[in-house]
């Protein structure tokens, strides 16, 4: 697994599978665990279940968000304020020299598709999703899209311009202006 981060308010542990196209999300789990000895040091006393991942957290669920070329960006997560919602982004490879496009900059890599997805955190539903076609935004460290209060700004390098969506309580992605 690649383990990417804990939610804001510290429920999810979100992760990918290794071949990055599924997202996997654990939920902490405390460990109870009572000691008779005076001496609490020892770590022969402390349970089999407690030294292992699994005595910590249990896994929620495994959702297949990427499929054919697409690949789940690992280093991009944003979750809204209320910490229902996350934004997962899945990208195909850039393309370096990519077929010229009618308001497209040249010289500008392309990715044939990018999907974002709106996921509720605490079922794995999948509430909405918004595409982009030989596009490049850059996702990486969540360079290329930011979030404040319940927008979200995307800035489209190769197309020179910036989505605003809205994300709604009832979790869709409203497009405001571009």
């Amino acid at each position: 697994y690649h383990f990417r981060k804990f939610s804001n308010d510290g429920q999810f542990l979100i992760c990918f599978s290794r071949n990055c196209q599924n997202l996997i999300v654990y939920r902490h789990s405390c460990l109870s665990y009572c000691s008779k000895g005076i001496n609490c040091d020892n770590q022969d006393e402390f349970p089999i279940k407690g030294q292992k991942f699994e005595g910590h957290f249990s896994q929620l669920y495994s959702l297949n968000l990427a499929c054919g070329s697409e690949l789940i960006c690992k280093d991009f997560f944003l979750v809204t304020d209320c910490n229902c919602y996350g934004i997962f982004a899945t990208a195909t490879t850039p393309d370096s020299d990519p077929p010229a496009r009618r308001r497209a900059i040249p010289n500008i890599p392309s990715m044939e598709k990018i999907t974002l997805y709106l996921v509720r955190l605490a079922d794995g539903t999948i509430m909405d999703e918004k595409k982009f076609h030989n596009d490049f935004i850059h996702l990486a460290h969540n360079a290329g899209i930011f979030m404040y209060d319940d927008f979200v700004s995307i800035l489209s390098v190769r197309y020179q311009s910036i989505h605003v969506l809205q994300i709604r309580k009832a979790g869709m992605f409203i497009d405001v202006q571009t």
